[in-house]
């Protein structure tokens, strides 16, 4: 056990280490090390404009055309859309392209390997673009508890953001 003054030196390193990590940007990063971060506040300060493109990664058996039509139903224009619809391209899209990129305002993930270029040390992509500051906005489209592009629900999510005025 420790006397309080060298209890004292314990806490006034720390507290330089916090102060360091802070104004370095790395105040999340120690956190996490030291297991702190849920004392962090999750939102991110991070914008992207409202008229960036949105991105479809995932295998997809709906065809392009068919999503297209229903990106002309929404009255969305076909040119903020980015596709990457097949399962061995997703392996190897550029997902670092849509960091600190405001271009860039939402993804729409469809199934895609777990072993992806973009991944590092998360379990997939998603959680790697979830977890960490700059990514734009993510979401996943389901059909029941599977990652799955279809009609409806590419519709419905799209849908759904113009309604929260997201896009």
């Amino acid at each position: 056990m420790l006397n309080s003054y060298e209890l004292e030196d314990v806490i006034d390193i720390i507290t330089q280490k916090v102060i360091l990590a802070n104004r370095t940007g790395t105040l999340k990063t120690l956190l996490q090390k030291w297991g702190l971060d849920n004392i962090l506040i999750n939102e991110s300060a991070y914008e992207t404009n409202k008229d960036g493109k949105i991105v479809v990664i995932g295998q997809s058996d709906v065809k392009l055309n068919v999503l297209q039509g229903i990106i002309k139903s929404l009255s969305l224009n076909k040119n903020r859309f980015e596709f990457c619809l097949e399962y061995d391209e997703c392996k190897t899209f550029n997902y670092k392209k849509l960091q600190y990129s405001p271009n860039y305002r939402v993804v729409l993930f469809g199934p895609l390997p777990h072993s992806t270029s973009g991944k590092n040390d998360s379990s997939s992509v998603i959680t790697e673009m979830k977890s960490k500051e700059g990514y734009p906005r993510i979401e996943t489209l389901n059909a029941g508890n599977k990652l799955k592009i279809t009609k409806s629900n590419f519709k419905s999510t799209l849908e759904r953001l113009i309604q929260e005025n997201y896009i």
